[in-house]
């Protein structure tokens, strides 16, 4: 009988103590391109959910940091493109955070298919993700 009280309050305590934790990670990435006179002007997105946040005031704050590669059609690394910080307040818990980048292509980048790396960190955790989307460079 004491085993089974000490099991379940075991069990009770180890519940009551656990923080349910959500996977940092990348989702629903997006990007394309729009030929302009002089090069192209590349959209793209990305989501991140399963970072940490900090409550103060009845408000939540996230930090996010990021940077993006392009990958040329013939696997050449253009790295470092764009990089940034999401710097998020909101009054309630935030669900996930858009990180969007807008750059200009010029007409070194020839017409083919281009992947672009999202690599994002949660400043709060250390953690990392990285997610990649493919547009297309028309003429």
């Amino acid at each position: 009988m004491k085993k089974m009280i000490t099991t379940v309050l075991a069990v009770i305590l180890v519940t009551a103590c656990s923080r349910n934790f959500e996977k940092f990670e990348l989702f629903s990435a997006e990007s394309f391109a729009y030929s302009m006179d002089s090069g192209w002007e590349l959209n793209a997105s990305v989501r991140a959910k399963g970072f940490d946040q900090e409550e103060s005031n009845s408000k939540f704050t996230a930090k996010l940091s990021y940077s993006v590669d392009i990958q040329t059609p013939d696997g050449k690394l253009k790295k470092n493109v764009s990089s940034g910080i999401v710097d998020k307040t909101a009054p309630e818990k935030m669900t996930d955070l858009p990180i969007e980048i807008q750059i200009n292509l010029d007409s070194a980048y020839i017409p083919g298919t281009y992947r672009i790396n999202f690599y994002v960190k949660d400043e709060g955790t250390g953690n990392e993700a990285k997610s990649f989307s493919f547009f297309e460079l028309t003429k």
